[in-house]
């Protein structure tokens, strides 16, 4: 089945979390998008690194109340953007919450590990290190 939807996480796989902790990102002196970002990116993204033509939509624990391991996250995220689970990717660099729970949730997932962190022992993911290799991932594992 071919996919209708990839989700991205934001940070540390869009864009970079480097920054004022205390300070929300749209307010940073500086961002920026994780290289390879806006090559990958199909619809609308986010407008301070020129990505914003690119994300249909933003679900965040402050508008849902749900975090990402927990399965209603995902059911809200099926919910609103009415696409079967199947046709759905998401990609991230953070293991658990955004590569194992989503697969828990039924949703394909794939992680961006560009900080190459050890994969640990029985957990078999489809990994990349670098945003621009997606394409080719997708060519060849979910065509």
């Amino acid at each position: 089945m071919a996919l209708a939807c990839v989700l991205f996480d934001w940070g540390d796989t869009l864009m970079s979390e480097d920054g004022p902790a205390e300070t929300p990102m749209a307010l940073w002196p500086e961002v920026r998008a994780i290289d390879g970002a806006g090559v990958v990116l199909i619809r609308r993204a986010l407008a301070r690194v020129a990505l914003d033509a690119f994300v249909a939509e933003i679900f965040c624990f402050r508008d849902l109340g749900l975090k990402k391991a927990d399965a209603r996250f995902w059911d809200a995220v099926v919910a609103r953007l009415a696409v079967p689970r199947a046709q759905m990717l998401m990609v991230g660099d953070d293991l658990d919450n955004d590569v194992l729970a989503p697969r828990r949730a039924g949703i394909a997932s794939v992680w961006l590990n560009w900080k190459r962190a050890p994969t640990p022992a029985g957990v078999v993911v489809s990994m990349i290190e670098r945003l621009d290799q997606l394409p080719s991932l997708l060519a060849a594992d979910f065509a």
